[in-house]
């Protein structure tokens, strides 16, 4: 069996999956606190600086950033300037809490972004007004809630029809709300939510191909992050992995990984490190992180 990307060109593709540090402004009731408490400070901009300069691939480079939320620090828009200046793509998620003006600076260094959707927080209407003023394409994930699901599928149908330059997307909320007892297993959707979001209306076809891979394909079948998650296809123990190979993970810490999953241990970090040159075998009970998902998988043949 294999999970493969749908365009073959995506196996040339390097993603950077950044987590710039834990520094956020909000206090989410499913986010665990490691997650927006702050603890690891601020990077430096030189130790940034030099590990973009240094890291080259012949493959196409593209660098997600996410946090903690990343447009609160200080540098974040130089980050997003040196990417581009390298001939790379730039991309990020954030929660959606900074200035209109903000955004519209920083889509004139962006390939697109992610405003992750927080019920306790969000504001609808500021969200459109951001989409409908930046340069670049724009995707709302929203955190799926079940006991607030009939709320958040209005909330879709009025970000969709505020602007053509905005396609929201639903995201399933795993079990990550305790750092000592992470299950990363599905929150209970019942079979009408699963139907939503398997055929998701809110979606629109926008310039988003340097973001991500795309689409996946599952023993040749299309298939999404959700569908797996949801069915409970996403446990690959003793599958092939190409993390590492088709891209890495930065930690808030600067630790690199093959993926945010972090199996294999330690690659290094910012300022010295090594990649892998072959796949790994997966040790993972489950593969919950869309990122760490959305790379290809292939099961070892038993002899």
């Amino acid at each position: 069996m294999k999970l493969e990307y749908k365009d073959i060109t995506k196996k040339d593709w390097f993603l950077v999956s950044w987590t710039l540090s834990n520094k956020c402004n909000y206090r989410c009731e499913y986010c665990p606190d490691i997650l927006h408490n702050g603890s690891t400070g601020q990077p430096k901009w030189e130790t940034v600086k030099n590990f973009v300069e240094k890291l080259k691939l012949p493959k196409t480079m593209c660098y997600r950033i996410s946090g903690g939320e990343p447009t609160y620090w200080k540098h974040f828009i130089d980050l997003a300037k040196l990417v581009k200046k390298q001939g790379h793509y730039f991309s990020f998620v954030t929660n959606g809490s900074q200035r209109t003006k903000y955004y519209k600076e920083i889509s004139n260094y962006t390939d697109g972004f992610i405003i992750s959707y927080h019920p306790q927080y969000a504001d609808v209407e500021h969200f459109i007004e951001v989409a409908n003023s930046v340069d670049c394409p724009v995707a709302v994930h929203l955190m799926m809630v079940p006991e607030k699901f009939n709320e958040l599928e209005s909330i879709a149908k009025q970000l969709y029809e505020g602007s053509d330059n905005l396609t929201v997307e639903p995201k399933v909320i795993v079990d990550k709300t305790s750092q000592e007892h992470v299950t990363n297993k599905v929150v209970q959707y019942d079979a009408k939510q699963k139907e939503l979001i398997k055929d998701w209306p809110y979606s629109r076809e926008l310039n988003f191909e340097n973001l991500h891979r795309g689409e996946l394909l599952f023993n040749g079948m299309p298939t999404t992050a959700n569908d797996l998650i949801l069915r409970e296809g996403n446990y690959f123990m003793d599958w092939k992995c190409w993390a590492g190979i088709d891209g890495v993970n930065v930690d808030m810490w600067g630790n690199l990984y093959r993926a945010d999953c972090q199996f294999g241990g330690a690659l290094g970090n910012l300022e010295r490190y090594k990649l892998p040159t072959e796949p790994i075998v997966c040790g993972k009970s489950v593969c919950s992180c869309l990122s760490d998902i959305y790379i290809k998988k292939e099961q070892v043949a038993e002899l």
